[in-house]
């Protein structure tokens, strides 16, 4: 396989770049990338909004994203509510605190992405966007297959 494709599948030299722009942001908020993440998977998801649901949407690992919740809870960006109907299921709410690392996050992934674009069309994204979206649902197929 090629080593570009490997690498873009793989998603590791996303997530470095990533990390590196989230920086200022990581320090401001003493946040991890993980605990960023999770706030916006919450803001950009509204119909998800549990830890299984994190868990389940992003192939992280039950533990990695229970300790961020707790740290987010800790540190007042997230509340857990429960469910009227079945108090079993624990819902998590965005708090007002979470509402500048949103603004920042924006921001800095407008620029993320003007980066990682740079002289991709607009008609080039339309097909990563469509072919990613066949391999993440191939790969969810074969997964319900083992």
């Amino acid at each position: 396989m090629d080593d570009h494709l490997e690498l873009l599948l793989n998603g590791q030299q996303y997530k470095k770049f990533q990390e590196l722009l989230y920086k200022p942001i990581i320090h401001k908020y003493e946040l991890s990338v993980l605990d960023i993440r999770i706030i916006m998977f919450l803001y950009e998801h509204e119909e998800f909004d549990t830890a299984k649901d994190i868990v389940e949407k992003h192939y992280i690992a039950k533990s990695y994203v229970s300790k961020a919740i707790d740290t987010l809870i800790d540190k007042e960006f997230l509340a857990r509510k429960h469910d009227f109907n079945d108090r079993r299921y624990i819902h998590l709410e965005l708090l007002k605190k979470a509402d500048a690392v949103i603004e920042d996050v924006k921001t800095l992934r407008k620029e993320m992405f003007k980066i990682i674009f740079e002289g991709v069309s607009s008609e080039e994204v339309e097909v990563i966007r469509s072919v990613a979206a066949k391999i993440s649902s191939n790969i969810r197929k074969a997964e319900m297959l083992q």
